[in-house]
């Protein structure tokens, strides 16, 4: 995963520090490449996110001292998998173990047939750490009559095409290991790693022209969920078969626009996120295997991922799309060498968060060759797929490309996307290559994205749009509820209902159905769980009424209502609806009114509560438990009311009057932990005068890196153990300061 700032190298103490501890025992610092899975591990310790499982079923019993045996084989081979990362104060460093270094342990582990896929995505899941241990795991699960081989290794060692090699050595050595046999001969010989070349400079040069000017506003599709406050990235899988007539479809298009199948895809999948709110200049993940042609069977992690760089046009026919993407898909190739962590920091993008990478979105073509035939000591066995229940981004689409068909795996985060979502984003995917193989050349933005089951349901279609409510009549068609058996509202009034009972996104329901829809950029109706513009339908069925509000359709019929197009504002260069944080504020038990401001880019919060000491400090903290950094007011301000606006809404110069008469902080630092903090930040920053209060430790320089280095520093300071993550979370003295506070409390 591509880190979330510009990647800076040690200096001062931190580097001599680091210097000095490879010297004592042969370490060696961790490459850029390394230091994003570790700090990715660090952000999550509890999570398996960087671990790659595989398992094969066996028709019948393993020999678990012959497997043993050949476990210890492998790792004696193998350099790579003696392999040894140490998490130390000053970074990652990476030690390789002697050749006599017994593989992990081969633990067995009784279940039934039920429960079997869980007690194995519980395996892949369990994190690996950078403790100084093989970074491996392996496990038999037996069953009544089969038993399951497991493995994990954690991808600082690994990758997907080190998964069939790997599978076909520890076979040719439980063979061996089994019969009492030797073992064959290109076994036993060494393998050291494969240490990647550092890229060219003519690849570096490529990559910042291909990404020059590229500044993202935002990944997020239409159909994606709020970002949660704390993510995990947790994930699920949806796997889709296209059809004969699709693959069919798709190989006469590899002909015809002579383009790869993998461009082909690519270019549809690009389409497909643009027809969902991406882009229209956007970038795409795309992982290739770096290895040389003769080392092409070495284990370890040699994988760089490609920012793919496309612009959707919608002007534009799908032939001159693939025309593009080809262009863009050969010239990643040919500068394959450069890790995406490399150059992702030279784009002009503001980062908040953690997971404000250079893309969200990955697309991974695989190749697939016919099943061979696998043994274990005799007995048929068959690999299994295994999940480790996480996902780095929002969505990758796995293309598995085999001579008579070719399947999909969607893997999404469960944070961003709903399972239903996900399907139906892999049958809007296979209706769109139907689409652009009928009509190559039309404008993409005429195209009809939708799937069969999407147009089965309320939605698509196109109409006209007016402006808003013009006629007396329209007024009978603003008409909806908050509950089954509560009054019949205009939109804004049950909005403004929902909003005082602190829920978010506003959920309502329509009275009558068919004079609702939610409409796309294009006036054209959309599905369930896209969002658009909610729009009223007269009866003609052919008119849109323009409400204003963002929002989507449940597929229960219920309306979900994201904010006001009025209201949107700018934070870090990303819309931000205010009700969102409006509604969490108010949620506060103290809080009976709040409203959000951005005024010079900084928002500033305002509620109505019953002063108290600390309630301020309480509030912040509650926001900040709730929403992401990205959108947390840098200030909450109390006030006795909050002024209106003669046409609406809040009188935004009363309030920022009132912001300008209150002090900054209730806070006094009491226990001197803001300075502490402050110096830290001046230290570790190298700044001349020691940090503000409220001073961005990213805003000036910090980056992942350091961070590690301020979170040992805190813990050491505070005998309270913080989290990476918590650092992004609160990147100020001040907020750092009550975030320890609150740990300290238990709150």
């Amino acid at each position: 995963m591509q880190s979330a700032e510009k990647a800076k190298p040690a200096g001062g103490a931190a580097a001599a520090l680091l210097a000095a501890l490879t010297q004592k025992r042969r370490l060696d610092a961790a490459t850029p490449k390394e230091n994003a899975l570790w700090l990715l591990d660090r952000l999550l310790p509890e999570a398996g996110v960087n671990n790659v499982p595989f398992a094969v079923r066996v028709d019948g019993r393993l020999d678990t001292t012959a497997l043993q045996a050949a476990v210890d084989a492998l790792v004696h081979r193998h350099e790579v998998l003696r392999t040894v990362y140490l998490d130390r104060r000053a970074g990652l460093v990476r030690e390789v173990l002697g050749d006599d270094t017994p593989g992990p342990r081969v633990v067995v582990h009784d279940v039934v047939a039920d429960v079997l896929d869980k007690a194995l995505r519980e395996f892949a899941a369990t994190p690996i750490r950078c403790d100084g241990r093989l970074m491996l795991r392996v496990a038999v699960f037996r069953g009544p009559e089969a038993d399951t081989l497991a493995v994990v290794v954690h991808h600082l060692v690994f990758d997907a095409a080190s998964v069939p090699v790997l599978i076909a050595e520890l076979a040719a050595s439980y063979d061996a290991s089994s019969t009492g046999r030797d073992l064959p001969d290109e076994l036993r010989d060494p393998a050291p790693a494969l240490r990647d070349a550092a890229p060219r400079e003519e690849s570096l040069a490529h990559w910042r022209t291909a990404l020059d000017g590229f500044a993202p506003s935002g990944p997020d599709l239409d159909c994606t969920r709020p970002a949660p406050a704390r993510p995990t990235l947790a994930g699920d899988t949806v796997l889709h078969v296209l059809d004969d007539e699709t693959r069919d479809l798709v190989r006469t298009l590899q002909r015809t626009l002579r383009a790869p199948e993998a461009v082909i895809l690519l270019t549809a999948f690009g389409l497909l996120l643009a027809a969902h709110g991406a882009g229209p200049d956007l970038v795409v993940g795309s992982p290739v295997n770096i290895r040389p042609p003769e080392a092409q069977r070495a284990i370890g992690y040699h994988v760089n991922t490609l920012p793919l760089r496309l612009t959707v046009d919608s002007d534009r026919g799908f032939r001159d799309l693939v025309k593009v993407a080809r262009t863009a898909f050969f010239g990643a190739l040919a500068h394959s060498d450069v890790p995406v962590d490399a150059i992702a920091h030279e784009t002009a993008r503001e980062t908040v968060s953690w997971r404000d990478t250079l893309f969200q979105h990955m697309f991974n073509y695989v190749p697939v060759e016919p099943d061979r035939a696998l043994t274990l000591g005799g007995v048929p066995a068959r690999p299994l797929h295994v999940e480790s229940g996480f996902s780095k981004f929002d969505l990758e689409l796995f293309v598995q490309s085999g001579a008579d068909h070719i399947g999909l795996r969607l893997l999404y985060c469960t944070e961003a996307l709903d399972r239903a979502d996900a399907e139906a984003l892999a049958h809007r995917y296979a209706a769109l290559l139907r689409t652009v193989a009928a009509e190559p050349d039309r404008p993409v933005g005429e195209l009809d994205v939708w799937s069969a089951e999407d147009h089965a349901l309320p939605g698509p279609g196109t109409a006209r749009t007016v402006p808003g409510i013009a006629v007396e009549a329209d007024r009978a068609l603003d008409a909806f509820r908050t509950r089954a058996d509560g009054p019949v509202l205009g939109l804004t009034d049950a909005a403004a209902s929902c909003a005082a009972d602190g829920g978010y996104p506003y959920v309502v329901r329509p009275v009558d159905a068919r004079h609702v829809a939610v409409v796309g950029r294009a006036g054209n109706r959309l599905p369930a769980g896209v969002r658009g513009e909610v729009c009223l339908v007269r009866p003609d069925g052919a008119t849109h009424v323009a409400t204003g509000w963002k929002g989507g359709r449940r597929r229960d019929g219920a309306l979900e209502l994201y904010g006001h197009a009025d209201r949107v504002v700018l934070l870090h260069g990303r819309p931000v609806h205010p009700e969102r944080v409006e509604a969490v504020l108010t949620a506060h038990p103290e809080v009976s009114g709040a409203a959000l401001v951005v005024a010079d880019g900084t928002a500033l919060a305002f509620v109505t509560a019953d002063e108290r000491p600390g309630l301020v400090d309480d509030i912040a903290a509650h926001v900040a438990r709730l929403v992401p950094r990205a959108v947390q007011p840098a200030r909450v301000i109390r006030a006795d009311g909050l002024p209106p606006h003669p046409d609406g809404g809040w009188d935004t110069a009363a309030l920022l009057a009132l912001a300008a008469a209150e002090p900054e902080s209730e806070q006094d630092d009491a226990d001197g932990l803001v300075g502490d903090l402050r110096g830290l930040w001046r230290e570790l920053l190298d700044l001349a005068d020691p940090a503000g209060a409220d001073a961005n430790f990213f805003s000036l320089g910090g980056h992942s890196l350091l961070g590690t280095q301020l979170v040992q520093r805190v813990d050491e300071m505070t005998g309270t153990r913080i989290k990476l993550a918590d650092l992004f979370d609160n990147p100020t003295p001040r907020s750092l300061a009550r975030h320890v506070q609150a740990l300290r409390d238990g709150s």
